[in-house]
């Protein structure tokens, strides 16, 4: 049960802690930092909600962690077995800079109508700090040397774009859920703004996930181990992952290639509402897998990989 708890608990926070920072990210480089005008994306109360999560979610994975070390229940904890969780382990160094990072979040969020660029700057940057802390409990911090660097970078740097992309597809479903009225074509406009601004940095994510994703495959599973992968649990869901990022790659290119022009020409025409409609849908489906995928990452962060056999 505490095994499954802590999947649990790790699949939320790869959910929370990508899209605090992703949210943020998005409205830098797509909607010149979060307020140019009239072009606005509301992330106070978003990112005020999803830094609570996150202290929450942290304090209960550091509960459950410790109590699965101890083999004690959650509800009798072994406080001498925390401290030293807290004080003399990289776990413990990580959950207290993901806590300041979630309090900075909380505080730049209160900023973020007074001073919308430079929070929105300082938000994304704590953002990054939480989520890169998730990257010392899993396979990426298990190397040594200079090869341990290097599967540590490939794996922050993996973090760091699924988060992107997570953040990314949360916004536009901002921007388009409300329901679009023929002659209110406002938010339309704003939506295509933002698709053409993340199309550039959509294609960056697609490439940093897939050149960190191999080499965290060298890493994890090796050249040796790539027919057998069927043979495992680890193997089956990375297979299963593989397959539904493909998926998401294909419905990134619906997006770009037919619903974004489609939506362009429904501008021009002064009627968006049924290209609303469509990107809505495949934004959904888009989501829904990319919260299916991190759970399989967090499955697959207990498991041990094929090179530790």
């Amino acid at each position: 049960m505490s095994d499954v708890a802590l999947v649990a608990i790790r699949w939320a926070l790869y959910v929370d802690l990508g899209l605090l920072f992703g949210l943020p990210l998005f409205a830098l480089y797509a909607l010149g930092g979060g307020r140019t005008g009239r072009r606005h994306l509301p992330m106070v109360a978003p990112l005020i909600g999803l830094a609570v999560l996150g202290l929450i979610l942290s304090s209960l994975g550091f509960l459950f962690q410790g109590a699965a070390m101890a083999g004690v229940p959650f509800t009798q904890p072994d406080m001498s077995i925390l401290g030293d969780l807290l004080d003399e382990t990289a776990l413990g160094l990580a959950l207290k800079i993901r806590m300041l990072a979630l309090l900075f979040v909380l505080f730049g969020a209160a900023l973020l109508s007074r001073l919308p660029r430079g929070a929105t700057l300082g938000v994304t940057v704590a953002g990054a700090v939480a989520l890169a802390t998730l990257a010392w409990s899993g396979h990426g911090a298990a190397g040594e040397g200079n090869a341990g660097w290097l599967q540590l970078a490939a794996d922050l740097l993996h973090l760091f774009a699924a988060g992107a992309w997570v953040g990314a597809i949360a916004a536009f479903l901002i921007l388009t859920l409300p329901t679009i009225a023929t002659d209110d074509m406002e938010r339309a406009m704003l939506a295509e703004c933002a698709l053409r601004g993340f199309a550039s940095v959509g294609t960056l994510i697609v490439g940093l996930l897939i050149l960190t994703g191999a080499i965290n495959g060298a890493f994890l599973v090796g050249p040796d181990h790539v027919l057998t992968l069927a043979q495992s649990t680890y193997g089956l869901l990375l297979i299963a992952k593989l397959l539904l990022f493909a998926a998401m790659v294909g419905l990134a290119g619906l997006n770009r290639f037919r619903l974004t022009p489609a939506l362009n020409f429904a501008i021009a025409q002064q009627d968006a509402a049924a290209a609303m409609v469509l990107l809505r849908k495949s934004l959904l489906v888009e989501g829904c897998l990319a919260v299916v995928i991190l759970g399989l990452v967090a499955w697959l962060g207990t498991l041990s990989p094929p090179m530790s056999v």
